[in-house]
């Protein structure tokens, strides 16, 4: 672990307690599923995921809970694509962007006006998270006076290669509302990646 950190935004579970998430919003596979089409990747795609699924994909209506089962479906049909890591970053950055109205609100554009930074973005992060995943949790670390370590936990989805690149470009597009420039990467001393995903955003 970091030894020099502070605590920016604490878990909303104590040690061990926190729920395994059983849920996500239907909006967020849909949003992915969108930029799997733009990027011309929608055969690759289907031909990764079970046929019987197709047609739920297809037809996925905007703004539901759908099971979990489905979400690990979606993602590791997206994982077996073989995308490099910049293509998968630039999916998750794309995800970022088409959901941004729906998960944050006019949370950015508030705080840009504010003249804010990162920081007011991500001390709405249980918000943004609640939005997205019924269940699991993160932590976030403040770690430099441009470097937050966000740390997320208990959402099946962080076992998928191709979902913990998305969600750190994910986390980099939304501090990128407000800043000139954003950096990120995975950190590993945080826990074994099947059951968190530790990252660094630094931004300028």
């Amino acid at each position: 672990m970091p030894r020099s950190r502070e605590v920016f935004l604490t878990p909303q579970y104590p040690p061990g307690a926190c729920p395994v998430a059983k849920q996500v919003r239907s909006t967020l596979l849909s949003a992915s599923l969108q930029g799997v089409r733009s990027m011309g990747w929608e055969e690759r795609y289907f031909a990764a995921l079970a046929p019987e699924l197709h047609d739920e994909m297809r037809m996925l209506p905007a703004g539901l809970w759908v099971p979990i089962a489905l979400a690990l479906a979606h993602y590791a049909a997206c994982d077996a694509m073989d995308l490099s890591s910049d293509e998968m970053a630039e999916m998750g950055r794309s995800v970022s962007v088409r959901t941004q109205g729906t998960f944050v609100g006019t949370l950015g554009s508030v705080a840009a006006g504010a003249g804010a930074t990162p920081w007011h973005i991500f001390q709405n992060g249980h918000r943004i998270w609640a939005r997205i995943f019924d269940g699991g949790d993160h932590v976030a670390y403040k770690v430099g006076p441009k470097d937050i370590d966000i740390v997320c936990m208990g959402c099946p989805l962080l076992s998928i290669r191709y979902f913990r690149t998305a969600m750190g470009a994910y986390y980099a597009a939304l501090a990128g509302v407000v800043a000139k420039s954003v950096h990120w990467h995975e950190l590993h001393e945080y826990g074994p990646a099947d059951l968190k995903l530790g990252l660094r955003i630094s931004w300028v």
